[in-house]
């Protein structure tokens, strides 16, 4: 559902309008660039009303939430569940155990077979697919309406009798190996990967992905084990949109999940988030590399905290799309980089701020020292009221592109739900955005977007950048595995 969002968003975003800035880490739309027929846009109109219909929310005994909403425009239903479990709450010195059970799910269940599952919902005109993040596990599933009952059927079978066959296992480890070497040439995923471990220390959300030695161990006692514990229905929460009759899906939904076991979930407490004191460059050598990339940024904001509006404004404006300043400043100006951006990462927890570029090594201090120029720019003076106008519109313009298809409305209802945020959030979301004032940006700016310690994360050649590196503060130097690198051999 997300791969086949980001694609409309982006065709109806080039077809209607030009945008200024994107968000991306909150996926509330993709970088698109276009070429406006204006000089300068033309001013605003009063914002449109926004209506959504309530859903229709029925709560088993069992405590599982179940929301729907009637959507007759297209003869198709969205079916999305989610568990608050995820990769956070693997055990320890087992990363990928939840993303492992995420997508087996979907390979056998009840008297089903992967093969047959895949065969029926093909035939139905239908897919399902399951995957976790680091707070949740999802499933996703679309199909005709007319078939919308017996998708339920499917989906209440991945939930409620997962099979995990072993052959589905090991098939599984098999792949996700081979795709974790594909990743590990990525500088971009490296960079990632280096950057959360440094800012979120020994809290779960420093784990980007599992090792191979961890996927290699997995076996189906596990996986099975790991299902049992942490799938239960207080845990989740089941959205339905589309075309469909109220009455008669809830009905169904009733006799399909209040079998759903209401077993006591574990529970983890995660340890604290370490608070950065200094400024200080890691950098990861990768020898040979022709361009370094690279990452600034420290903690900031939870999903749920009131400072997230003000805060994706500021990173709107400072690094969202083609006329962002980053982009502006570092791509267009100085020539500097391929790509740059900043982002706001807000999970369930505290998530992360920070800005991102790819730049040829001989450049990557003078691109740095501009990033860092303009994360000043934006803690020491107040944004405009042009800038403001224009963050303000794209956010809001996307987020109602987002509500205009089944799966976004779906998508929308669950992460409200999933991440405690208020009952009239999908309503009052524009109106958030549209009361940030640009002193609030500001405040945010100066909370947020830190300039005395941030994490600067390098991944590239050691040998060519350390030294240009140290002029900005302390370098350590690590190999791309993350580990100290091995001293010279002796002659």
């Amino acid at each position: 559902m997300k791969r086949i969002l980001a694609v409309v968003i982006s065709i109806v975003l080039a077809s209607w309008f030009a945008p200024h800035y994107s968000a991306s880490a909150q996926k509330e739309g993709p970088v698109v660039r276009v070429h406006s027929l204006h000089r300068s846009p033309p001013p605003a109109g009063p914002a449109r009303p926004f209506a959504l219909p309530a859903p229709r929310e029925v709560r088993l005994a069992n405590g599982l939430a179940v929301l729907m909403i009637e959507d007759h425009r297209t003869p198709m239903v969205t079916i999305v569940a989610g568990i608050r479990v995820g990769s956070a709450d693997d055990p320890s010195g087992r990363p990928g155990l939840a993303e492992a059970t995420a997508d087996l799910l979907t390979e056998g269940a009840g008297t089903r077979s992967a093969q047959e599952l895949a065969r029926e919902i093909e035939t139905m005109g239908g897919s399902i697919d399951g995957s976790a993040s680091d707070d949740f596990t999802e499933l996703e599933a679309t199909v005709v309406s007319e078939n919308a009952e017996r998708m339920l059927e499917i989906a209440s079978d991945v939930l409620l009798r997962p099979s995990f066959p072993e052959s589905e296992v090991a098939l599984y480890k098999s792949n996700r190996i081979q795709k974790l070497t594909v990743q590990r040439q990525e500088p971009a995923f490296l960079v990632s990967e280096h950057f959360n471990r440094i800012v979120f220390g020994p809290h779960p959300y420093a784990v980007s992905s599992p090792t191979p030695e961890s996927v290699a161990a997995l076996d189906r006692r596990e996986v099975a084990g790991f299902y049992s514990s942490n799938f239960t229905p207080a845990r989740a929460v089941l959205v339905i949109v589309g075309d469909f009759t109220s009455a008669t899906m809830e009905a169904r939904t009733k006799s399909l999940f209040s079998a759903w076991r209401a077993d006591a979930a574990s529970s983890i407490k995660f340890p604290e988030m370490p608070e950065r004191t200094g400024k200080r460059i890691y950098l990861m050598d990768r020898p040979g590399s022709e361009q370094a990339d690279f990452r600034i940024g420290n903690l900031a904001v939870a999903r749920s905290d009131p400072d997230y509006y003000p805060l994706l404004v500021a990173s709107t404006i400072l690094g969202g799309g083609t006329s962002s300043r980053l982009f502006l400043s570092i791509r267009e100006r100085k020539g500097y980089a391929y790509d740059v951006s900043s982002s706001v990462s807000a999970p369930r927890q505290r998530g992360t701020f920070f800005g991102a570029s790819e730049t040829r090594t001989e450049v990557t201090l003078p691109a740095i020292r501009e990033m860092l120029a303009e994360f000043e720019r934006m803690r020491d003076l107040k944004v405009t009221a042009r800038d403001l106008r224009n963050a303000k519109n794209y956010l809001n313009g996307v987020f109602s592109l987002t509500l205009s298809t089944q799966g976004g409305i779906a998508g929308r209802i669950l992460q409200s739900r999933l991440l405690d945020l208020p009952d009239d959030y999908l309503q009052s979301y524009r109106a958030r955005i549209d009361q940030v004032t640009a002193d609030q940006v500001q405040q945010a700016a100066r909370k947020y977007i830190l300039t005395d310690r941030p994490a600067i994360v390098v991944v590239g050649d050691a040998a060519k950048l350390k030294s240009q590196l140290e002029t900005l503060g302390p370098v350590d130097v690590v190999d791309i595995e993350g580990k100290p690198p091995k001293p010279p051999a002796k002659n």
